[in-house]
């Protein structure tokens, strides 16, 4: 049974590591690229829907990163406070890093490195069949893809439709606007499945401390951590939207839609079957088949820096949750 003391400060943990999810929520880019909301604008309306997707969209997900990558570890009494909390911390380390120099990396993968870091050296089994982290891996690598087609082909067929019935200044100020609305429903849908994807990374682990309750105090870890990332997004997050809406490609209202449409697809049937997907690798890859859709120069540089970090975060975050779980377990 878990102490007050302890509840406590895992709340505390999961709350800072949702704030840094929050920080590295890249989600209303696309807005903040075409200028149709000023950063302060996106990330409080960020914050708010944030909340609301956490705590309708996140069971499934959540249930996936506890029982089936790697089932042992989360079942570990002996050593339950030092995983947690070594968890939380590599992940807040990485993400809030990432956050400062303005990255967009993925919280999902930050999660899913801590937990196989920490399996690894605890001498725990990593499920690597289709039914635990294999299922994980092969959705990683076909997202992106499908995020990267359904973008381009989306905005190739724009460009067409836009070709043939826009002759006017007029009439591509009033496309321009329709494709504003859209972008902006578009953004709250994908709000929506991001949160539901990533309230997880930060709550998933303390879940079941919260058991037998009812349904609202069951939910409180949900609702705590559209709080935190809220908060994060207000604070510091920030400096990823304009990093992701400014530096990538150069966004038009259609683009931006393409973009943000492909990335809601693709990232809310994932939180729908409960697969924990990365949603920066989806955005990232719409970002780009709209850009090459659209006949635009990409900026390969800070491409490759935000695919690189993609890489190293699993790395980086199991590193972390490693030596920090050798550090304090023997205060357990």
């Amino acid at each position: 049974m878990v102490s007050v003391v302890m509840l406590i400060v895992l709340i505390i943990i999961s709350l800072l590591l949702a704030f840094a999810i929050g920080a590295n929520d890249e989600t209303f880019a696309s807005v903040v690229g075409v200028k149709r909301l000023s950063v302060k604008t996106a990330v409080l309306m960020g914050a708010v829907i944030a909340i609301i997707g956490g705590f309708f969209l996140s069971d499934q997900v959540g249930k996936t990163l506890r029982d089936d990558i790697s089932p042992q570890l989360f079942i570990d009494e002996v050593n339950q406070y030092p995983i947690l909390i070594s968890i939380y911390v590599a992940m807040a380390i990485s993400l809030i890093l990432a956050s400062v120099f303005g990255l967009p990396i993925s919280s999902t993968e930050a999660l899913v490195g801590s937990i196989i870091g920490l399996s690894f050296a605890l001498g725990y089994k990593v499920d690597w069949s289709m039914t635990g982290m294999g299922k994980v891996l092969i959705t990683w690598l076909i997202s992106p893809i499908i995020g990267f087609t359904i973008s381009f082909l989306i905005m190739k067929f724009v460009r067409v439709i836009l070709g043939r019935t826009v002759k006017s200044f007029r009439q591509h100020e009033s496309a321009n606007n329709v494709f504003g609305v859209l972008l902006l429903v578009m953004v709250v849908w994908t709000g929506l499945s991001r949160a539901g994807n990533d309230i997880n990374n930060a709550i998933a682990p303390i879940v079941p401390l919260f058991g037998g309750g009812g349904y609202w105090y069951e939910r409180l870890p949900l609702l705590i951590g559209g709080v935190g990332l809220g908060l994060g997004l207000i604070i510091i997050g920030w400096r990823v939207l304009k990093t992701l809406g400014n530096d990538v490609v150069e966004l038009t209202p259609e683009s931006a839609f393409v973009t943000e449409g492909s990335a809601a697809v693709v990232v809310f049937f994932a939180v729908i079957i409960g697969i924990p997907v990365s949603g920066t690798m989806v955005l990232v890859s719409s970002f780009m088949g709209a850009g090459v859709g659209m006949n635009k120069p990409l900026n390969y540089k800070t491409v490759r820096l935000i695919v690189l970090f993609v890489i190293l975060t699993p790395i980086i975050s199991g590193l972390i949750a490693v030596g920090c779980f050798y550090a304090i377990r023997g205060l357990f």
